[in-house]
């Protein structure tokens, strides 16, 4: 017997035995990883080393009782113990290593550096699944995350000094400051606090109150349903209560919506309903977009579910059909309830064909507050979906999400 190395391996067998070895289960996995390691010729890192040493020790009898004498092995090493960084670190970085220079117009980059321990990968895996993957360096060992108020938070939460590492001082600060935020929302966070917008650009609160009014009990769940296009975070969570509580149970569901783009189940909830809920969110301009094929009979229901509330002088029908039987009905429909109205400040409601965005619409200033689709499918060249990308509120009412949407629209 020569060293720790070749006692390890005689262990589980890569060396030749004399007699025989009985492993503990609880040990196998890892005293087979070690002498696998040596056997291709990798050496220990310091901890490997005593830990190589310390099972030796556990089976010194079973190895005595083979006829081998391990006192002088244990002092002795065939392989110089290689050298591991054990630092832990947290810096910004304005590229992800040598090797990946391109991407600097991405910087700068939050760099999270650790060697493996299994709480830690525990805390990196958590934090990925709310951030996103990132980037991982496995010959460096450093995680790269985008930086941002959120990944800066999140992971200096978890990763400081408390778990030994080294975080750079700028971070420091900045993480100082988000807490300082986050304990202080009423001072940073926009929001509406005790019925009050606070924290807006100016423009985003004169949008706001030329769009709704001051907030109140009665508006507030509109300021909700409206908060990613006026930008607030932060609402008291019992005014909302209250607020939402006259509410249908369909427009509820479209107020709490965690997407912009939504799916409603026309066997679940009737046009009317669906007319009910833009009347009580009061989400006009609205345009509906049709499918040609069946656009006579969505306009027919439409229209009638509309009608009374929003007076046909206010709405406008952008296109039209071929001469065909259905065309011309079509067609006829929209002569005979005045719907061929140009669009301006007034219009509350356009219809228009899921095969193309018009032209006049196009350039007028009239811009929908919400849309409705009558198919989920992806439309033609994908022009009347980048219409809608910037809408709010995107409503398809349809059987089902296309799979060409599955990720970006959410069934209510």
């Amino acid at each position: 017997m020569k060293t720790v190395e070749d006692c390890i391996e005689i262990l589980v067998g890569l060396q030749e035995q004399n007699g025989e070895f009985n492993i503990e289960r609880s040990d196998y996995n890892l005293v087979t990883s070690l002498a696998r390691q040596t056997f291709r010729g990798t050496a220990y890192t310091d901890r490997q080393c005593e830990l190589a040493r310390q099972k030796v020790l556990h089976y010194k009898d079973q190895f005595e009782s083979n006829g081998y004498h391990i006192d002088l092995a244990l002092e002795e090493l065939r392989m110089p113990l290689r050298q591991v960084d054990r630092s832990r670190w947290i810096k910004l970085v304005d590229h992800q290593g040598p090797n990946r220079v391109y991407e600097a117009d991405k910087a700068p980059f939050i760099a999270v550096r650790f060697i493996f321990q299994k709480k830690l990968i525990s805390s990196i895996d958590a934090i990925k699944r709310s951030l996103g993957d990132g980037d991982y360096d496995k010959q460096e060992k450093i995680h790269y995350f985008p930086f941002n108020e959120t990944t800066a938070y999140e992971i200096l939460s978890v990763f400081n000094e408390t778990n030994s590492f080294e975080v750079e001082e700028q971070l420091k600060e900045y993480y100082e400051k988000l807490v300082n935020m986050k304990n202080n929302k009423e001072n940073y966070l926009p929001g509406i606090y005790g019925f009050k917008l606070k924290n807006l650009h100016e423009k985003s609160f004169n949008y706001a109150l030329s769009s709704i009014g001051e907030p109140n009990i009665d508006n507030l769940y509109q300021y909700y349903d409206q908060k990613e296009k006026f930008g607030i975070h932060y609402f008291d969570d019992d005014d909302l209560k209250q607020s939402m509580r006259s509410l249908t149970s369909l427009s509820q569901r479209i107020v709490t919506r965690s997407k912009t783009q939504v799916q409603i189940d026309p066997q679940q909830y009737t046009i009317e309903n669906l007319a009910e809920s833009i009347l009580e969110l009061y989400r006009f301009p609205l345009v509906i977009v049709l499918t040609e094929k069946h656009c006579h009979s969505e306009l027919t229901q439409f229209h009638k579910a509309f009608n009374g509330i929003i007076p046909n002088e206010s709405c406008s029908v952008m296109f039209r059909l071929d001469n065909t039987v259905d065309g011309v009905d079509f067609n006829q429909y929209i002569k005979q309830h005045n719907l061929n109205n140009a669009v301006d400040k007034n219009t509350k409601i356009v219809y228009i064909s899921n095969n193309k965005v018009p032209k006049p619409l196009l350039k007028s200033d009239w811009i929908p507050s919400a849309a409705i689709t009558t198919d989920s499918s992806r439309s033609p060249q994908g022009k009347t979906d980048s219409f809608l990308a910037g809408i709010d509120l995107v409503i398809h009412y349809d059987n089902e999400i296309s799979a060409w949407k599955r990720n970006t629209i959410e069934k209510i």
